[in-house]
């Protein structure tokens, strides 16, 4: 069924039609003109009327807008937000360490605005963030990740930094290492570049590294390094070191780790050296350029820290004298009847026979046992007394002494002079 308009005039009785003469005219127009307009000013009042509400209705806004309305006008009041609202985080925090924390200086801080009132309810005073532990591992070619523990408020947090940071002058941690207090560092599966040592170096000479006590090495790549790289890390903490680890790693040098490196040390500070699981780069490097210097200036200085020495240079005469200088130098107090440890791995100038006959030609007494591995164990004593000291020695396993072996057969081979046959 269709419907249909209802006429509003008969037409029967009225010969003129006044709908045609307004289809189209100014006045449709201008009818048309003015409800468009109002349904725009009731759709604009609407979200006004819906602004104004939600603005009203939260107790803290950055910006408030407020309208007054009367039967004449509206006037608009809109409050600006604070100039030292706008002030970054970074700044805010050098502003408090500044600042005095007697009362009239909180007072003080508190009328500057409502962002230094609120702090101040939660700042007391602005101290030190003590790390613990400051873990720098390699993620590849994604770049490194930086971990901050701290033990005392049982907090971590970790960063990605990408090497396009690591690499431009500027990182953006400069304002937290400045608030660092730094414990331990801990390097883990990275490459030991020229590009993250500038980058370590720029961030910890901001952080206060006095109370630095351990740095370790692990898994490390020494290939994209040369004998300065280390020279240059050690150089702002070595003087606080008392545990300095190289293990496990990889692509080293003989020049890789010296008695230089180890000179930078304080004698009277240190008290574990370890350089364990060292891998070269190549077949022909045999040792380390770990001598006898760094030995005979421990013992110079009578400091004998907990070392072990893995494919270093040292003779055995050095390890005896070094054994013997430990029997004459310690006290002999009931705090010093201790045992010392020194471990000498897979040293082509340290074996196990001479340096019993060494021991015995100073007047030492030495026995061997067997310890875990290939480690023999040999615990030397003087004569009435109970101080023991031991050192572990490891040769060298069979595939290595193999592989030396054809090295050696080859080079001999190479040198000989063949004479042809007639």
């Amino acid at each position: 069924m269709e419907l249909q308009r209802k006429r509003s005039f008969n037409t029967s009785t009225v010969s003129h039609d006044f709908r045609k003469e307004y289809k189209g005219s100014f006045l449709e127009k201008k009818c048309r003109k003015v409800k468009k307009e109002g349904k725009k000013n009731g759709l604009k009042s609407l979200a006004e009327w819906i602004l104004t509400k939600a603005s009203t209705g939260k107790k803290t806004t950055p910006s408030v807008s407020q309208k007054i309305g009367s039967d004449a006008k509206t006037v608009t009041i809109q409050e600006k937000i604070p100039y030292f609202d706008h002030i970054p985080n970074e700044i805010f925090f050098q502003i408090l360490e500044n600042c005095k924390t007697d009362q009239p200086s909180v007072l003080a801080i508190r009328r500057v605005s409502n962002r230094f009132n609120a702090c101040m309810d939660h700042v007391a005073d602005v101290k030190m963030n003590v790390l613990s532990r400051l873990v720098i591992s390699g993620l590849g070619k994604k770049g490194i990740e930086m971990r901050w523990v701290s033990y005392e408020g049982q907090k971590t947090k970790t960063t990605v930094v990408p090497w396009d940071v690591v690499r431009s002058p500027k990182s953006g941690f400069e304002f937290n290492f400045n608030r660092f207090s730094i414990q331990r560092i801990l390097l883990k599966n990275v490459p030991l570049s020229d590009d993250l040592i500038d980058f370590l170096r720029s961030l910890l000479q901001l952080s206060d590294l006095s109370k630095l006590i351990q740095l370790s090495l692990s898994q490390v790549d020494f290939s994209p390094s040369n004998s300065l790289s280390l020279h240059r890390f050690l150089a702002p903490m070595a003087k606080t070191l008392e545990i300095f680890e190289i293990t496990q790693c990889t692509g080293m040098r003989a020049d890789s780790v010296t008695d230089e490196h180890l000179a930078q040390l304080d004698a009277s500070t240190v008290r574990r050296i370890c350089i364990d699981g060292v891998r070269f780069a190549s077949l022909s490097t045999k040792n380390l350029d770990i001598g006898d210097g760094a030995l005979r200036r421990f013992a110079r200085l009578g400091a004998f820290p907990t070392m072990i020495l893995d494919r270093c240079a040292v003779t055995t005469n050095t390890v005896c004298d070094y054994t013997k200088e430990w029997f004459e130098q310690c006290n002999e107090s009931e705090k010093q009847l201790r045992s010392q440890v020194c471990t000498v791995k897979r040293c082509p100038k340290v074996k196990g026979s001479q340096f019993e006959s060494e021991c015995r030609r100073r007047g030492l007494r030495c026995k061997n046992r067997r310890g875990s591995g290939s480690l023999t164990l040999y615990n030397v004593q003087e004569e009435n007394t109970k101080r023991e000291f031991t050192i572990a020695l490891a040769a060298l396993e069979d595939k290595e002494l193999a592989e030396k072996l054809k090295i050696s057969e080859c080079q001999n081979n190479a040198n000989l002079l063949t004479v042809p046959s007639f």
